[in-house]
């Protein structure tokens, strides 16, 4: 109930954050709140649609071979682990256990991979119309007098931050797909929309897509310098981006310190799942500004930032 009720919520308000500022914009050419932000959101909406509809194939195809890339993968690394093994008998003095014969499928095969992510497609169609009616109500003016009155400079921090990362993982995406594909790697287009989403998560969005960049090298290539170069060039891309990228760019506006963020994506896990983890940017950036803008708030602002 409380998932239910929240998720959408805190959806819009996030959305909400980035585009308000393009409401004002309309404003300013004199067309009325509500049709300006019927536009917005429709305009929204429209580009969501045809993005999906453009990645619906490869993401559709890379889904459907995701449980034979791991299964593959997966027998690659027990080839290289077994001699390890006998290593490691042989110097305690163990034997070898007699030879068993791989266990056989079963003969009742589960449901496609495919078809479980889409067993909920009416929860999630409902949940998507519940955010943008949120959001077009919002926009249209529910928070405009109460976010002016109370926190005018909040809105604009968290639109600058989460539009700026955006930005970035945008152009990190990018850079990872003309990688991927100069090096062989398999549908070049997932991976960058994958480097896009997964940037949003501090530190885990990192490391599932080297988990995942390393499977895939596994069974794409027989080589296992070969298979490492897509994980290896994806954390260059991503160390540079940390390291030198984000800090020039953030430089001057809003900084969330990454244990903060680290504690929010963990809590946001705990509570709502999955839509709790990509979350947790927004939510953090949002308090920050709170304790930056609210004197009473301050030791909060104290703790989230560098």
């Amino acid at each position: 109930m409380g998932r239910a009720f929240f998720i959408p919520l805190a959806l819009a308000l996030a959305l909400h954050a980035l585009l308000h500022p393009l409401v004002r914009g309309l404003e300013r050419l004199r067309i009325p709140t509500p049709l300006g932000a019927a536009i917005i959101v429709l305009g929204a909406v429209a580009v969501g649609v045809t993005a999906a509809w453009s990645l619906s194939g490869p993401v559709a195809t890379w889904v459907e071979k995701a449980p034979t890339s791991f299964a593959n993968a997966r027998v690659k690394l027990s080839n290289i682990v077994r001699p390890l093994d006998r290593l490691t008998d042989a110097a305690v003095g163990a034997h070898d256990p007699p030879p068993t014969s791989p266990p056989l499928a079963s003969a009742t095969a589960g449901p496609p991979l495919l078809a479980r992510l889409l067993g909920g497609a009416t929860t999630l169609v409902l949940s998507l119309a519940e955010v943008i009616v949120l959001l077009y109500l919002m926009l249209a003016g529910g928070l405009r007098r109460a976010a002016s009155e109370l926190l005018p400079d909040t809105e604009s921090i968290v639109a600058r931050y989460l539009g700026l990362s955006a930005v970035i993982n945008c152009c990190e995406g990018i850079v990872v797909g003309i990688v991927m594909w100069a090096i062989g790697i398999p549908d070049p287009l997932v991976w960058g929309l994958l480097t896009f989403v997964l940037e949003f998560i501090p530190y885990l969005g990192a490391a599932t897509m080297v988990g995942l960049l390393t499977i895939t090298g596994l069974t794409t290539f027989p080589a296992i310098g070969h298979a490492l170069l897509a994980p290896i060039c994806y954390l260059a891309i991503t160390m540079l981006q940390n390291n030198v990228l984000s800090p020039f760019v953030y430089a001057g506006r809003l900084k969330v310190n990454p244990l903060a963020v680290m504690i929010c994506v963990l809590f946001g896990w705990f509570i709502w799942g999955v839509a709790g983890v990509f979350l947790a940017i927004p939510i953090a950036a949002t308090l920050k500004a709170l304790g930056d803008q609210v004197p009473r708030l301050a030791p909060l602002g104290k703790v989230l930032g560098h």
